[in-house]
């Protein structure tokens, strides 16, 4: 799925979120980052000490989110080619049938 125009309805742009972040890990970091980074912003002016380890633990959660979902399409591709290699191997045991 290709990312939607910028005037594109939120309901597209959603969609196009989910398609992205597909795994549990990213949903989660997300789920709790992004609402950290929001009470964190108007903390920054009026309570600075409580909203800087805020808005950047905010972040880091973000940036974990995203590497968890790296992380999964790795895995995705490491058993994509495990099963390659296994119907390979399935094949030239057949070849080899003896006579």
């Amino acid at each position: 799925m290709t990312a939607p125009a910028t005037d594109a309805p939120f309901s597209d742009k959603m969609a196009y979120y989910r398609t992205q972040h597909t795994s549990r890990g990213a949903r989660l970091t997300h789920m709790v980052g992004t609402p950290v980074i929001a009470a964190g912003i108007p903390l920054l002016f009026t309570k600075p000490r409580a909203g800087l380890p805020m808005f950047l633990g905010g972040w880091l959660l973000q940036i974990a989110g995203q590497l968890t979902g790296v992380i999964h399409v790795c895995e995705q591709y490491g058993e994509l080619l495990a099963r390659r290699s296994q119907r390979k191997a399935a094949r030239r045991a057949a070849v080899r049938v003896p006579a």
